[in-house]
């Protein structure tokens, strides 16, 4: 026995995965329920000529250059490492939920969008995290059992994207996570510190027994095995995502899902037949000199970031100090503007005519920042009016998206890159687990109310088959020339968007080094109130855009922005958010 550990141990060394943690400083349960972890040990920030690749954790991270040393595609290098995630980082993402890609093909010079987002199930209503009485259920209550779960559908994506993508044959993508599952993987302080405060995680017995609930949660330092993990990957490698939509798999989601006591979920095996990841255009934009690309709905990352960086575009942010309370005053303003539309309009365009020209207008933008001023805040924001557009009589959403997801970005020795952002919604799902992992709560990320207060319907409402909004911004930027020069995305739910946004303002406007860009606090207006992360190093910035009138919270806001950079001589620059235990490798 003591052999098997110290062979186990052995190979996780192999695979960077001991790391020296310092304290975790954990905000409440609802505001910041991942946490940071702050000054991990592991590579942060790495400079390379070849590839680049930097992941939420330095296992999955040196996996992904694993693959990209045996000549692997960016797309290769990315599915080993999301499964060693959803292995070491079980909290933030995995088979069991579902994701948005952007890649860049370098020998075609295409972006292609890969849409992973899962469905409500077909008998889904729209007042399904409704009381009783028409008042909105807690999100604990909504999140914890088998109505929050949608089909998960990252493996078929992952698998359709692969066809396109990839260059290594499929079942050699999962060595890896198989490998450490069997093994075993040495517990890290943050996902410890995670399992102690996760109520929900005790109303599923396999939840509660794997995640040790009743002894106080995972203890940091022990080794962990999934065998029923490395069972489901091996069905997965030798099958694809017919094992997870049609075989085995499929009738454990299926049985766990609508047979918990308290909230027994609305999926049929039919739901299963109706998984479709889609191959999407990308929703691209001007910022000064640069083009930007996102994803289009149902994420709306892609818009919302434009939107900021459209209004931001009419005024010059070109400044010396970093924390120029002028800049991030416009800042917050512009995305007050454009958080305010993307509660009105943004849903999934299967469901909603989403105006997503009139929206990123040049014209219909430029009018937008005129209502900012300088030495003032707007108080109640109005969304935009569009003309032959019925959008614009839409009620206000009330979507409750919580911070909990994982971000990589990869670019491979072809000049290929990705930037995938995949996520199970809230920390550890809906706390219900199969087959060695957990189920996504993703549904509730639609708005718990159909209607608003005057009766108009919410774009983002609960409908059968559709795909609740997300705020997954996977981007990825080209210069002037158009070469790509940027992949980035984060973690961080509906702050998501401030993070991408603002680490784009710092690189672009205020010639911040992409080595520096986590260092910066975090900053958000979300259509109501200004958030600024906690902490000194922005204890002058929130003092003075108070005196300009914007009600601050300052807050544990944990970002997980990973980097990669290439600069005019062509070097890659990994970064890796130093809030997380991620990681940046390359060669």
């Amino acid at each position: 026995m003591y052999y098997k550990i110290i062979i186990a141990t052995l190979f996780t060394i192999f695979l960077n995965n001991s790391l020296l943690l310092a304290n975790e400083e954990i905000d409440e349960y609802k505001s910041s329920p991942e946490g940071k972890v702050s000054n991990t040990g592991n590579a942060k920030y790495s400079i390379t000529k070849n590839f680049m690749a930097v992941t939420a954790d330095s296992r999955a991270t040196i996996s992904a250059k694993r693959i990209l040393e045996a000549g692997g595609t960016a797309m290769d290098a990315a599915i080993s490492a999301q499964m060693v995630l959803n292995l070491v980082e079980p909290q933030s993402s995995g088979i069991g939920g579902g994701a948005f890609i952007l890649y860049y093909d370098a020998k075609t010079k295409n972006i292609y969008a890969w849409d992973g987002r899962e469905k409500a199930p077909m008998n889904f209503s729209e007042n399904i995290f409704l009381n009783t009485n028409g008042k909105k259920k807690g999100f604990i209550e909504a999140v914890s059992g088998g109505l929050a779960v949608g089909v998960p559908s990252l493996v078929a994506m992952l698998e359709q994207a692969h066809e396109v993508h990839g260059n290594m044959p499929w079942r050699s993508l999962f060595n890896d996570a198989i490998q450490l599952s069997k093994e075993g993987f040495i517990v890290g302080k943050r996902l410890a510190k995670l399992t102690s405060r996760a109520p929900h995680l005790k109303n599923q017995e396999t939840a509660k027994e794997y995640f040790s609930i009743d002894s106080g949660g995972l203890r940091e330092g022990e080794l962990k095995k999934n065998l029923e993990f490395a069972e489901s990957l091996e069905l997965i490698r030798d099958n694809g995502s017919q094992a997870i939509l049609h075989g085995k798999l499929a009738d454990n989601i299926l049985s766990t899902v609508i047979g918990h006591k308290n909230s027994p979920g609305v999926m049929t095996k039919n739901d299963f037949n109706f998984v479709n990841p889609l191959l999407t255009k990308p929703i691209c934009g001007n910022y000064r000199t640069w083009k930007i690309c996102g994803m289009g709905p149902p994420s709306s990352g892609g818009i919302t970031i434009l939107q900021i960086l459209g209004i931001l575009n009419n005024f010059n942010l070109n400044s010396e100090n970093p924390n120029d309370s002028e800049v991030w005053h416009l800042f917050l303003e512009a995305s007050k503007l454009a958080y305010t539309d993307r509660g009105y309009y943004i849903a999934d365009s299967d469901f909603i005519d989403v105006p997503i020209e009139d929206m990123l207008d040049e014209k219909y933008l430029k009018d937008r920042s005129k209502l900012i001023k300088k030495t003032s805040i707007i108080l109640n924001p109005k969304k935009g009016k569009f003309k032959n557009n019925n959008a614009q009589y839409l009620g206000i959403d009330s979507t409750s998206e919580k911070p909990s997801t994982t971000h990589l970005s990869i670019i491979d020795k072809y000049g290929n890159a990705l930037a995938l952002t995949s996520s199970i919604e809230f920390m550890f799902g809906s706390g219900l687990m199969t087959s060695g992992f957990l189920l996504n709560n993703q549904m509730t990320d639609f708005s718990f109310y159909p209607k608003d207060k005057e009766g108009n319907l919410i774009a983002n409402r609960p409908e059968g088959q559709k795909k609740p909004r997300s705020s997954m911004s996977p981007t990825l930027v080209f210069d002037s020339e158009g070469d790509l020069r940027m992949i980035l995305g984060s973690p961080g739910g509906s702050q998501i968007i401030c993070y991408v946004a603002a680490s784009l303002v710092r690189m672009i406007d205020l010639n911040i080094s992409p080595e520096n860009i986590t260092e910066q606090p975090n900053i958000c207006n979300r259509g109501f109130r200004s958030d600024i992360e906690e902490g000194i190093i922005g204890d002058a910035l929130a003092k003075e855009l108070q005196e300009i009138g914007h009600k601050i919270k300052r807050k544990s806001m944990t970002s997980g922005i990973h980097i990669i950079y290439k600069d005019s001589m062509k070097n890659l620059h990994g970064v890796a958010d130093q809030r997380r235990e991620g990681s940046a490798f390359g060669l």
